[in-house]
């Protein structure tokens, strides 16, 4: 199912996101038990929406947006994010906007944000400001006839206004972001670029990676004890002390070769991934979530199934979310509990891919 094609056009078929960005801070806030789930859609299609999770009830609302705002998002939909003040902000594309919602009613809050997107990847922010990652559209091909987008970049907006202030490069293929003890930390092919947030330009403090970890960064999420874990697809995990700015440890797990895509678990002490191996002709043949537990590096897999294409893990009630995916039909929804067995299938929308919790 998979082709060998250029990364424009996988664009679809493959999100490269998301994910995700740390919420700091959030000690003082009630959770509602929800989960917005991502329903990536069809490229071609525009067809991207979104369910709710009740996971109080464990009942979903499918189709929630329209029912909401009365129109579909007419986009795919690549991430989210959702603030302390239960705003979720969700990155489109093909047309390149963000659209800003109320988490408990999923209206929408204001006009959708399209100025200085070009490819957005994810999204996260504080009071002050949000950041958004672009892979642009300036690229170059590589040796595997992929397109790679060298002066990918961060656009950065006031996040009272939504009004532009300023872009910051930062590498080739920019995709997940997390912010961390005012450092905001991109993964980019050159290895995790970390930028100061407390100074106007945005400056780089370092570009991290391990020598035992090649290839490109994709991914981050942060544990319980603050420790930063970059995805690796050509090897694995790499956990960083966000402190010093320095690589720790590695960690040799299955990890997906296109997004990368990890968070944590809703405990802080493992670090989820998921994979799906192919055959010969591309089609999908076995899928796995793996959990690393992040004081020993031990790896687990906790649960397997044909064709995985995300995970999600609530910090509310530990359930942990993946889908049997489909990019034709609608995907089912997998509700885990933390050992990995299964709570609950639910029939989701098309191309389920990422999990909001609020």
């Amino acid at each position: 199912m998979i082709k060998n094609l250029l990364k424009v056009a996988l664009l679809g078929i493959f999100s490269f996101v998301l994910l995700s960005c740390e919420k700091d801070n959030r000690t003082n806030v009630l959770p509602e038990n929800m989960a917005i789930i991502i329903n990536q859609g069809n490229f071609s299609e525009h067809n991207g929406s979104l369910s709710v999770y009740d996971e109080t009830n464990n009942t979903i609302t499918n189709r929630a947006y329209e029912a909401a705002n009365g129109s579909s998002i007419g986009a795919s939909i690549m991430s989210g994010w959702v603030s302390d003040s239960k705003k979720a902000y969700i990155v489109c594309n093909n047309p390149d906007k963000i659209i800003v919602l109320d988490a408990k009613t999923i209206k929408l809050v204001g006009t959708p944000l399209t100025s200085n997107l070009a490819n957005p990847r994810a999204v996260c922010g504080n009071q002050n400001y949000i950041f958004v990652s672009n892979w642009d559209v300036d690229h170059i091909t590589n040796e595997f006839g992929m397109w790679e987008y060298t002066k990918s970049y961060i656009s950065v907006y006031d996040a009272q206004t939504m009004g532009f202030l300023k872009k910051v490069l930062v590498g080739t293929d920019a995709e997940g972001i997390l912010l961390k003890d005012n450092k905001l930390f991109v993964a980019t092919k050159e290895g995790v670029k970390v930028l100061d947030i407390t100074k106007s330009d945005l400056p780089t403090l370092a570009t991290i990676r391990h020598q035992d970890a090649p290839g490109a960064a994709k991914n981050l999420a942060v544990d319980a004890y603050g420790k930063v874990w970059a995805s690796f697809p050509q090897k694995g995990l790499v956990e960083i002390n966000p402190v010093n700015l320095t690589a720790t440890a590695v960690v040799t797990v299955p990890v997906d070769g296109m997004d990368g895509y990890i968070c944590a678990d809703g405990t802080g002490e493992r670090i989820l991934s998921y994979n799906t191996t192919y055959n010969a002709q591309w089609q999908p043949e076995v899928a796995k979530i793996h959990a690393v537990t992040v004081s020993t590096k031990d790896v687990k897999v906790l649960y397997s199934g044909t064709y995985f294409y995300g995970v999600g893990a609530s910090p509310n009630t530990n359930n942990i979310y993946t889908a049997e995916v489909s990019f034709s039909s609608n995907s089912i929804l997998k509700v885990l509990n933390s050992d990995g067995s299964l709570k609950k299938s639910e029939t989701a929308g098309v191309g389920t891919s990422r999990y909001l919790f609020f």
